[in-house]
């Protein structure tokens, strides 16, 4: 059942994306915001009690907004990687610890599992490939959508901002490679981790 944060973001994703989509899109779009989200929400809210810094439901619901662009990134660009930003960053995680659903939902999202690749801050040809992963995905949300909180996804590159990634390339996602909006881009590629 979805709670009330969740229900303020449904249609709110899809209105706020300012590129021609087909009908497949607005489909697996439809999906991203109408998931049930409060699971994600209960867990963030408790890891935020926490660690001493509880947060409000307009947090909780921007964060959520924060994820599913996050999720429609991966959609609509994905022949390139994409970084997450530290702020969405746990809201992500705590999508991925209920599984099942998870991978229902990426099934039909992407067509396949969208894996989480951590950052290990102490490899500095890490560090310098998810900034530019980072500064790829920015880029791309200001293309998609009309507005983008700059709380949760700041224009900070610095190596505390840097957090993990998802894969994106033209063998991936096969089932929305033919619905991509973007090229492969060379930035969105640089993911490779030398040890």
């Amino acid at each position: 059942m979805q709670n009330n944060i969740t229900s303020q973001n449904t249609s709110r994703l899809i209105s706020t994306i300012k590129l021609p989509l087909q009908e497949e899109h607005r489909k697996r779009l439809a999906v991203i915001a109408s998931a049930d989200y409060s699971g994600v929400i209960r867990k963030t809210k408790e890891y935020y009690i926490e660690i001493g810094k509880p947060v409000s439901d307009e947090y909780l619901s921007e964060g959520i907004f924060g994820l599913q662009q996050y999720y429609a990134v991966a959609l609509l660009d994905p022949a390139n990687a994409h970084a997450v930003s530290a702020p969405v960053d746990p809201f992500w995680h705590f999508h991925i610890l209920h599984t099942q659903d998870y991978f229902s939902f990426c099934d039909q999202v992407v067509g396949e599992y969208m894996h989480h690749q951590p950052l290990n801050h102490a490899v500095e040809t890490q560090v310098e490939n998810v900034r530019t992963l980072y500064q790829y995905t920015i880029e791309i949300l200001d293309k998609i959508f009309t507005e983008v909180n700059p709380h949760f996804w700041p224009e900070d590159f610095s190596d505390a901002a840097m957090i993990c990634f998802h894969k994106g390339n033209q063998e991936l996602y096969p089932s929305v490679q033919p619905i991509r909006l973007f090229a492969p881009d060379v930035r969105g590629r640089n993911y490779a981790f030398a040890e």
